[in-house]
């Protein structure tokens, strides 16, 4: 008995430790596993422009940012998917949250914001702001501030798209209207469209179709959503005055659309256009798809005297808030949009502006932007500097891409059916309906 209760004892102690050092094994291979994982950051992006322009390098910028983060950070390892287009991203962003899978690091196109930060898709930045004393002054504070949520910051501006005017100078100077333009007025801007209309013999159009009810709104500084109330106001004042202004534009083009071609043929003066639009088709190779027999200078949107209407798309850099990484994050989308040399490069490879004001006032940016266009044609650093200073951004709410489609259609049918006076109320009323 002694001998048997022996060897049960001996056999006893080695399975124990057998355990111990399965355990110990097991223990080993888990917190490698996670120590690797705390190691690597995924990151969600979408391949070529955010502004739909042609882009022959969709990788560089990020690729680039990934060696530069790699030097601070070696044993960081960074990877994403390629292949994943802008009209794809969001169903693909949205398969992976679901499957839990939901990457460290996202770029936030500008539309779908609110919808992230409502539904705690991405965490908030502000104690890595804190604690890393961010200095957010060099970023123009429009962008910044566009990318707050209930008052907390839950992503950063990576890159700008502000909205200028092109316009025909020798169309102008031909008519003995005002040619050298830096801020047009309202007044101005319908002025010279309502004596264009009215030159004889001639079909003349003061402004393309795509200036439109928003920004004639935005002209006369109204802003009709109210995201704290959940409404729209169509009925005030100053939304009035922009609807004349629309009246007026459509009756001066007979109810026309007036197209981009028109404008390329010398036969329009204005023509609204985003930054990204005008890098692109004033640069070679693209250049000779819109190339002009007159002179074509650039200018800011119409406004009140004193005011500005400029609006800004962005893009962002966020972090996922089921993210083990956070930290990491953090210094990953930091060094993305707020580091001067690769904000720099940004402002040379792409078709929108830095978010820095470090970067677009500096002598670099004005060089890359010389090149695009002539002498009579060129955007200067100082002018995109004050488009960014004084521009706005549309309103963040959930709805907002859903709602702007819905006004679209309804107020650019009442305008051309010449009864929007009889329709506003009706069409605000279904707006309002549909943001309960």
């Amino acid at each position: 008995m002694t001998k048997q209760t022996s060897s049960n004892r001996i056999n006893s102690t080695w399975l124990v430790l057998l355990l111990i050092v399965l355990l110990c094994a097991a223990s080993a291979a888990i917190g490698d596993y996670y120590a690797e994982k705390l190691k690597t950051l995924t990151v969600a992006f979408y391949t070529g422009s955010s502004w739909d322009a042609p882009s022959g390098k969709p990788y560089q910028m990020i690729d680039y940012a990934i060696k530069k983060f790699h030097r601070k950070y070696p044993d960081v390892k960074i990877q994403y998917e390629t292949g994943i287009t802008k009209k794809d991203y969001i169903n693909w962003l949205s398969g992976k949250i679901v499957s839990g899978q939901t990457p460290d690091v996202i770029l936030v196109p500008d539309e779908n914001f609110a919808t992230m930060a409502s539904e705690g898709v991405l965490a908030s930045l502000d104690r890595f702001i804190d604690s890393d004393k961010l200095d957010t002054s060099n970023f123009y504070q429009p962008l910044l501030s566009s990318d707050r949520y209930l008052g907390a910051q839950y992503a950063l501006p990576y890159e700008a798209n502000p909205q200028l005017m092109i316009y025909n100078q020798s169309l102008l100077e031909k008519y003995g209207l005002p040619s050298k333009l830096s801020k047009p007025t309202v007044d101005e801007f319908e002025a010279i469209s309502t004596q264009l209309s009215k030159v004889k013999g001639k079909k003349l159009y003061g402004t393309t179709s795509d200036f439109n009810w928003y920004n004639a709104a935005a002209a006369y500084q109204d802003e009709p959503f109210n995201i704290s109330d959940r409404r729209i106001n169509l009925t005030s004042s100053r939304f009035s005055k922009a609807i004349k202004l629309m009246q007026q534009l459509y009756a001066n083009a007979g109810n026309m659309n007036v197209t981009s071609d028109l404008f390329d043929e010398g036969k329009v003066a204005f023509e609204p256009i985003y930054l990204a639009q005008y890098r692109t088709y004033t640069s070679y190779p693209y250049h000779v798809t819109r190339s002009y027999n007159f002179q074509v200078d650039c200018c800011q949107m119409p406004s009140l005297k004193g005011s500005s209407s400029t609006s800004i798309e962005i893009s962002s850099w966020g972090i996922a808030n089921s993210s083990a990484n956070k930290r990491m994050a953090w210094q990953f989308i930091q060094m993305l949009c707020s580091d001067q040399e690769l904000q720099q490069k940004l402002m040379a490879s792409s078709t929108g502006s830095s978010v820095l004001k470090s970067v677009v006032q500096s002598r670099a940016t004005a060089k890359v932007l010389h090149q695009y266009g002539s002498d009579s044609q060129n955007l200067t650093n100082w002018q995109l500097d004050n488009l960014l200073k004084s521009g706005k951004l549309a309103p963040r709410f959930k709805e907002y891409t859903e709602v702007v489609n819905l006004l679209n259609s309804r107020l650019n049918t009442a305008l051309q059916n010449g009864d929007v006076d009889t329709e506003l109320y009706d069409i605000q009323t279904d707006v309002n309906n549909l943001l309960k």
